[in-house]
């Protein structure tokens, strides 16, 4: 294939990328994740997430705690590297970082939608299950290594030096808007609609949420407190995003080189391998928040499996050559190859489990 069309893909694709949506989402995201470094109190963050807290408890909240995202495989790094850097324990940031693109409320419903309420529904109980089976895998592979990296704190019952209200709102007040600006059509259709132009509802209604963020912290933060804020999420900033442009463009290569009719061919029935391969290749693959749903409806046309098609849907937005990259640069090589392993291996079997029923 023609080296120049690859390198008119590879740039095609960031640029469909990089659109006005996606990059306030990921800007949003990285002031998220630089908030979490900079403010929330770490010891906090241990009584639920740490490494000592009842799985009961800390494994429940990761796992439920992406329903509240709307967002896909690469913004939610940032957000996960903040609260790793701050010291979650492996095994609860794992199951948060997949639950948060596995569980995706839109893609949900999307998918049940599109693909039948059968899927859609068994879609959603099996990504809780994986992302509490892929945390508690990680934490026993490296149970030695979490013990070394371990924080001896103090318990601490707020989450910031600040009042918890102006926490929460501050906190509340970004997340409203990463909802707002990633939000489906299919949804939430009000704010898709046109102002002026491009211009949509929900851009407006991020300019004002972004407006009444600037006021509130300037009027609760002290100077020193917004410059470290802006610091963490800037150097996050620096760590994901040169990784995340070259993954998305490489995502892009990928999918020029194979088509959709060759993989049917592969993934058609319900064996091991046929859910092994589309669990695999979803876990390489990019798919933006969504856009996994056609393409695995334009698949199952071609002769997918129902149960390849329910591997593809849990490995595909959970992971992405940009995020393995990502990941291993926030947690190290070892620590990222076994995710994939654990993710891809549990989508195979989830998989298996669906297509026999």
């Amino acid at each position: 294939m023609d080296p120049m069309y690859l390198l008119n893909v590879a740039w095609q694709t960031l640029v469909d990328y990089l659109n006005l949506n996606r990059t306030i989402a990921l800007i949003i995201a990285f002031l998220i994740a630089g908030g979490i470094a900079s403010m929330i109190n770490k010891n906090f963050i241990l009584k639920y997430f740490g490494p000592k807290t009842p799985k009961h408890i800390s494994y429940l909240v990761a796992s439920v705690s992406g329903c509240l995202l709307a967002v896909c495989s690469c913004t939610i790094l940032p957000l996960f590297a903040g609260i790793y850097k701050r010291g979650a324990g492996i095994g609860p940031a794992t199951t948060f970082l997949f639950s948060g693109p596995a569980i995706n409320v839109l893609a949900i419903f999307y998918s049940a939608a599109l693909l039948g309420w059968g899927i859609g529904l068994f879609r959603t109980a099996s990504a809780v299950i994986l992302s509490i089976l892929v945390g508690l895998g990680m934490a026993l592979i490296f149970k030695n290594e979490e013990q070394k990296r371990n924080f001896r704190v103090r318990e601490e019952s707020s989450v910031s030096t600040k009042p918890t209200y102006q926490t929460v709102i501050f906190f509340a007040i970004q997340l409203l808007m990463l909802i707002v600006i990633t939000a489906s059509p299919k949804l939430i259709p009000a704010l898709s609609v046109s102002l002026i132009g491009g211009f949509l509802v929900k851009h407006l209604i991020t300019i004002i949420l972004a407006a009444v963020l600037a006021i509130v912290t300037v009027k609760w933060f002290s100077k020193d407190e917004i410059n470290l804020w802006f610091k963490e999420t800037f150097s996050l900033m620096k760590m994901v995003v040169p990784l995340l442009l070259f993954g998305v463009a490489l995502a892009g290569i990928l999918k020029a080189l194979i088509p959709p009719a060759i993989i049917a061919n592969y993934v058609g029935g319900n064996s091991l391998s046929s859910n092994f391969i589309a669990s695999f290749i979803g876990a390489l693959m990019y798919f933006s928040t969504l856009t996994e749903v056609p393409i695995v409806k334009s698949l199952m046309e071609l002769g997918m499996g129902n149960g390849p098609a329910l591997a593809l849907l849990l490995a595909g937005p959970s992971l992405s050559i940009p995020s393995v990259l990502t990941i291993a640069k926030v947690m190290g090589k070892a620590k990222s190859l076994t995710y994939l392993g654990l993710v891809v291996l549990f989508s195979t079997i989830a998989g298996v489990i669906f297509g026999s029923l």
